[in-house]
């Protein structure tokens, strides 16, 4: 017996490349033979019928019910040696067809026919049993952590390969006509199919279990998985699916030629357009389905796929649009199709199919999607010939004998996704959050800035990609951010905090700065302290609160400043106790500016006398504007401030001139008052200024104002006397007062 250890997922990581060349050769094998458009164009060459053609194609996924029969044999055997001798089979059969011109000249057309069903029907039993075992190998080898990202690159390379191949054959069918040129194209198919097996040989895993019991799956085991309400969901989903979309998708090409009026040379470029299309997309999808999950991407993929066939109803018919048309439906669907074949088949591995059980899971699902398969292949070929004549004009489409297998698809792919929204999914994630990560910030810049950070070689540069991280406000970057906060590099955190900062609400962040400022890194503790204010998520309040007991006072002042950003009025009272009995001037100053950010009016007396004691003129601004946010909007403050370093004479008399209209009707007293402040502020005659503004307040009904305005109108107008106009605070604040208060 064998005996075999589980591969690590260095030695995984090591031999995948082999599956890659695997998938790219056997692309060019399956484009110009049986999954190539060029294979419906040479049965119909051949003269099989719609039933016939449907028959054919029917026999590859019929003869996937041959899973619950070979499964037990398949595990005892070896999946990888299972795979390589019927992928190796499989190739040797499609070389069988090489020999139908020479039965051409020697037989009649009846039992050439016969001899293609049975190659066909060959082809297809030994491709059941290789795929029976590949897919529980292919979770044994690949890791399920790239499996998404995998997959893509996979796609990638058999699409590269794929549009080569599609490319050839439609030049070599451009050439004649006749059966010679189907040949030349399975000749190179066979060829790198061959070489296909030799790079199977090279995939590590896939040996019998070390233990034989292991390996023993018994029919009662499949019974089993039809218990499973989850894999049944799955499976249901997929078979209405198949059975929508498999009919339209296989005669396609006759659709394309009988009612659309393309040559066959230019059908083939039809699967272009599709391995095109999903080229551009394929890595990111695959990315995304390994960082958020499969699902959002899988259905994303199944929402479109649900419009294809009314577009191929809408195809134009024999004009100049029709093929710029297709190819332009085919890059459509190409590049968002992909989206639900990573997607589905990683859910299926990841989530649907417990690795633990997958031999006899992919069994009865191979078998399965089969048994669909095939009904739904002969139940389009059927259903092709039925509707044959069928003419007419339904609303803005027309009716000819395809039209009841677009419909088909239309309407179960629409059901089909109803089902997989039942579907357990592999990640919390839903689409519509999904779709949220590429609606707020900016995902193209993003997505660059996510490729040049990993790219990015020493500190100084990771430093800048994570600032960039940050600017583009996307949620696409959330997980670099918290990677970032996790560098070695200092100055690497130090960013990723600030670029936090500038991003928009997300839990995952504001819990990652929490930890920091609960932490024992004091300097990085500081900027998170200032960062969960900027960021102005509730949730920090309560981490804040415990920062004002920091052991540094670097810590409180930010603590305190970003409780006043987040407007904690609860904190309030602690913060003006605290303030009252504070001797730092720097606490002091930010005491005072989480106060005035919270509109805490029973603060003003204090602020006040804060602020008479201050001497740094930086301050002393901070303060004045706390005492402005209690008695109302800051934006007249800021704007009155930028003037006057502009002109200030000109600043403050043409703000007095504005107050002076809103309080017209007191009298003409303090009208006139008014103006000559005005007019003396306007010559620069500070001192003077400031003096008939405090006449001014004087004439106001100060009384008459809520308590906190009269406090600091009274504060203003004596400061003003005091300080001969040298606290230019005392101006700005005393007019924003009288603004805020004007009638």
């Amino acid at each position: 017996m064998l005996m075999t250890t589980t591969l690590t997922t260095a030695e995984k990581l090591q031999r995948l490349h082999w599956n890659t060349a695997l998938n790219a050769a056997n692309s060019v094998f399956g484009q110009l033979t049986f999954f190539g458009p060029a294979w419906v164009l040479f049965l119909s060459e051949l003269q099989f019928s719609n039933t016939q053609i449907g028959f054919l194609l029917s026999l590859l996924p019929f003869t996937g019910l041959v899973a619950l029969v070979a499964a037990p044999a398949v595990s005892r055997f070896g999946y990888k040696r299972t795979f390589v001798t019927f992928f190796g089979i499989r190739k040797l059969l499609t070389a069988g067809l090489l020999l139908v011109p020479w039965l051409l000249t020697q037989t009649n057309i009846s039992v050439v026919l016969v001899y293609v069903t049975v190659i066909v029907a060959g082809f297809a039993l030994a491709r059941a049993i290789s795929e029976t075992a590949m897919y529980p190998w292919q979770q044994e080898f690949i890791p399920n952590s790239i499996r998404g990202r995998y997959a893509a690159v996979n796609d990638i390379a058999a699409r590269l390969t794929g549009i080569l191949s599609v490319a050839v054959a439609s030049f070599i069918l451009g050439l004649s006509d006749g059966i010679d040129r189907f040949m030349l194209l399975f000749a190179i198919g066979v060829a790198f199919g061959v070489i296909a097996v030799w790079f199977a040989t090279h995939i590590p895993g896939g040996a019998p279990p070390e233990d034989a019991t292991a390996s023993k799956t018994s029919y009662h085991d499949l019974r089993r998985v039809l218990h499973d309400r989850n894999f049944l969901f799955y499976v249901g989903g997929l078979g209405l699916l198949t059975i929508g979309v498999t009919p339209f998708s296989s005669f396609l090409p006759l659709f394309l030629q009988e009612q659309v009026g393309l040559p066959d040379s230019r059908i083939v470029l039809l699967q272009i357009g599709t391995l095109v299309g999903g080229l551009f997309s394929t890595y990111l999808v695959g990315w995304a389905t390994d960082r958020y999950g499969s699902k959002p991407l899988m259905m994303l993929g199944l929402y479109v796929k649900i419009l294809v066939p009314v577009a191929w109803l809408l195809t134009p018919r024999s004009s100049d649009l029709s093929l710029p048309f297709v190819l332009l439906v085919a890059l459509i669907a190409g590049s968002t199709d992909i989206a639900w074949a990573i997607g589905s088949a990683r859910l299926l591995f990841v989530k649907v199919v417990p690795a633990e059980k997958r031999s006899e899971y992919m069994a009865v699902y191979y078998a399965s999607m089969g048994l669909i398969g095939g009904l739904a292949q002969v139940f389009g070929g059927q259903l092709l010939d039925f509707t044959q004549g069928l003419s007419g004009q339904f609303l803005i489409f027309e009716v000819d004998p395809f039209f009841p297998l677009f419909v088909l698809g239309f309407v179960l792919t629409a059901i089909s996704a109803f089902l997989f929204h039942r579907v357990q999914a592999d990640s919390p994630m839903s689409m519509g959050e999904f779709a949220g990560l590429f609606v707020h910030g900016n995902p193209v810049l993003a997505l660059e800035s996510l490729f040049r950070y990993y790219r990015a070689r020493d500190e100084r540069e990771t430093v800048v990609m994570t600032e960039r991280l940050g600017m583009t406000k996307s949620l696409l970057t959330v997980d670099e951010l918290l990677e970032a906060l996790k560098d070695p590099r200092f100055n690497v955190r130090f960013e990723a905090i600030i670029s936090i900062a500038r991003m928009e609400r997300d839990p995952r962040l504001t819990d990652a700065v929490v930890q920091i400022l609960d932490g024992t890194e004091i300097s990085l503790a500081v900027i998170a302290a200032w960062a969960l204010g900027r960021i102005g998520d509730e949730r920090a309040v309560e981490a804040l609160r415990a920062g004002l007991n920091a052991p540094y006072r670097s810590i409180q002042a930010h603590c305190v400043r970003s409780l006043g950003t987040l407007r904690d009025v609860e904190s309030a009272p602690l913060i003006l106790s605290r303030l009252q009995s504070e001797t730092d001037k720097g606490l002091r100053v930010a005491y005072s500016s989480a106060l005035g950010n919270m509109r805490y009016t029973p603060a003003t007396q204090t602020l006040l006398e804060v602020l008479a004691q201050t001497e740094n003129e930086g301050a002393r601004r901070e303060l004045a504007l706390a005492l402005a946010r209690i008695t109302g909007d800051e934006h007249y403050f800021i704007r009155l401030l930028r003037n006057v370093r502009q002109d200030k004479g000109t600043a403050l008399a043409r703000a007095l001139t504005a107050i002076g209209k809103l309080y017209r009707r007191r009298g003409e007293e303090l009208a006139g008052a008014i103006r000559a402040c005005a007019d003396v502020f306007a010559r620069d005659n500070f001192v003077e200024g400031s003096r008939l503004l405090a006449q001014v307040i004087a004439l106001m009904p100060v009384d008459s104002y809520p308590a906190h305005m009269s406090l600091i109108l009274r504060e203003c107008a004596a400061q003003l006397e005091a300080q001969n106009g040298e606290r230019e605070e005392y101006l700005l604040l005393a007019l924003h007062v009288l603004d805020a208060a004007a009638p």
